[in-house]
């Protein structure tokens, strides 16, 4: 973000600690893609409550654009939760359907026939090329519902997230760590 602003204040906020239960891509997604703002970590590496922002002005009161930032902040958070639970009732297999209507390119097709051909494709190295045939049904798995995650709401909201989401969303789903990983991206 250099050359944003020419006089920088750094004013910190707080989130409430409720938004810590969303995958932490997410909370970083919202805060620094979407706002430009800094998520704090502690010496885990793990995000805190709290946040930086960088104002272009030198604040006298500091807590007044911090409570402004804040409320921002946490009504994105909010739609996230939001995108998050409602996304989590239906499962990734569920909107296999759903890519057919989604256009890869006018040449190639759909969503759904680019996953058919990625989940062919892994099957196929997997066996052949790595000589894994046990590993067959996990690759076809994972190539099948590598897109899925488009047919969310939350991808849909956070472009960013494409394929992280899928791949945490196979977590939650309880599918084995080598497909959830593949789809994660």
């Amino acid at each position: 973000m250099p050359d944003l602003v020419e006089y920088p204040s750094v004013i910190a906020g707080h989130i409430p600690v409720e938004f810590l239960q969303l995958p932490e891509e997410v909370l970083a997604t919202t805060m620094i893609h979407h706002q430009h703002f800094f998520p704090v970590v502690d010496d885990e590496g793990r995000l805190k409550p709290a946040f930086l922002a960088v104002a272009n002005v030198q604040v006298e009161r500091p807590e007044l654009i911090a409570r402004n930032c804040e409320r921002v902040l946490i009504a994105r958070l909010r739609d996230a939760r939001f995108f998050w639970d409602e996304d989590r009732k239906a499962t990734l297999e569920s909107r296999i359907e759903r890519l057919s209507t989604i256009l890869f390119h006018k040449k190639l097709g759909s969503y759904r026939e680019k996953a058919d051909r990625v989940s062919a494709l892994a099957a196929w190295i997997a066996a052949e090329s790595f000589g894994r045939p046990d590993a067959a049904p996990r690759a076809e798995q994972a190539g099948r519902l590598c897109k899925t995650d488009l047919a969310t709401d939350m991808v849909r909201e956070m472009t960013e997230l494409q394929g992280t989401m899928g791949g945490i969303y196979a977590r939650e789903e309880g599918l084995p760590e080598d497909v959830w990983k593949a789809i994660y991206y």
